[in-house]
């Protein structure tokens, strides 16, 4: 079955199936925090029709650093796609921020 990704108009993201299904599988408010996170915060990539970008992140709950992992593609389209999301541990990240692969904070 072959599903058209979602697209987010005000933001222009396009959303896979991947993604969601992977952001429902977290604690709702969790989720909410990482997807404001990557709303606000994820600037445009280079765009490349071959590969995707593997971007670190981290939010925090309570007090209590999140740690995930976001998949993203761009073509040489207009919006950034969103594939997939997973939560990990620190080491991973820390080793995406030494790779230079993390979504940096605006401000």
């Amino acid at each position: 079955m072959d599903l058209k990704p979602r697209y987010i108009k005000d933001r222009g993201y396009e959303v896979e199936d991947n993604f969601v299904t992977s952001l429902e599988e977290i604690d709702e408010p969790i989720a909410i925090k990482i997807a404001m996170f990557i709303q606000n915060n994820l600037t445009d990539i280079s765009p490349n029709n071959f590969t995707t970008y593997v971007l670190g992140g981290v939010v925090h709950y309570f007090g209590k650093p999140i740690t995930f992992a976001v998949e993203v593609m761009k073509t040489h389209g207009e919006y950034i796609t969103l594939t997939d999301l997973s939560l990990i541990d620190m080491d991973e990240y820390l080793d995406l921020i030494s790779l230079g692969a993390y979504i940096k904070i605006r401000k």
